[in-house]
């Protein structure tokens, strides 16, 4: 299985044919609503995303993008699009038309092609918002989409994935409802994972962190940890 990284919280997961597109962000929707100006470009068109399923972690505009995502779905038709409760309303507001709309809930497993799809609570701001544990090809993969920091969330994702996790993409940036990083190194040391991997920072200047300091702390702690290349495909091991 492969990653590609969208920036922030956008990933794409590759498996085979399939690719599970979460929180994909790639418009500048939110320089519009709150002036905060990308970094850098998005990495992929829409065109070039070619989703075979979206989930949408949460209701807010850098994981739900009220531009980006009609405009890859304008392309991708068929897609199937996911997401708690909030996600479904925003969706149905913006009349985004998908071939499915599954409103997701927590530690309801489903599937979509390779991948078996868990939500798991978070904490945050969208009182709905989830994270997501995914298995496919052997793999158990933590993505916290936007979380803060609680004493019970690892037990409670290691509860959601009925075993070992084996690897965690968690948020890093401790702005705005998200873990900082120490809070993000105290999370995969608790959950046991093999390897970590840092998320949500490189897109705005305003909301955004060293991934670097995260990684050197995993691997003191005997992970596997880097920090992703934006639009690199990139082996998960």
């Amino acid at each position: 299985m492969n990653i590609i990284w969208l920036l922030q919280g956008s990933l794409i997961l590759v498996s085979g044919e399939h690719r599970l597109v979460i929180d994909p962000y790639i418009s500048d929707y939110v320089e519009k609503k709150h002036g905060m100006i990308r970094l850098e470009a998005p990495p992929l068109t829409a065109e070039q995303i070619k989703p075979s399923f979206i989930y949408c972690t949460h209701n807010h505009i850098d994981h739900l993008d009220p531009e980006g995502l009609p405009q890859i779905l304008k392309i991708y038709k068929d897609c199937p699009v996911a997401g708690p409760v909030s996600v479904v309303k925003k969706c149905d507001e913006l009349g985004i038309k998908a071939s499915e709309l599954i409103k997701a809930e927590i530690d309801k497993a489903f599937k979509t092609g390779p991948f078996e799809l868990i939500p798991v609570k978070a904490f945050h701001s969208d009182l709905d918002a989830t994270g997501l544990i995914v298995k496919a090809e052997g793999k158990t993969i933590y993505i916290s989409g936007d979380t803060e920091y609680k004493d019970e969330l690892p037990e409670l994702i290691k509860k959601s994935a009925g075993g070992k996790i084996d690897i965690a993409i968690i948020c890093i940036n401790g702005r705005l409802g998200n873990m900082n990083l120490d809070d993000a190194v105290k999370t995969v040391k608790a959950l046991g994972v093999k390897t970590a991997i840092p998320m949500h920072y490189g897109l705005f200047q305003q909301n955004t962190a060293d991934p670097a300091p995260f990684v050197a702390a995993c691997k003191e702690a005997g992970m596997n940890s880097f920090a992703m290349v934006p639009g690199k495909e990139t082996e998960l091991k």
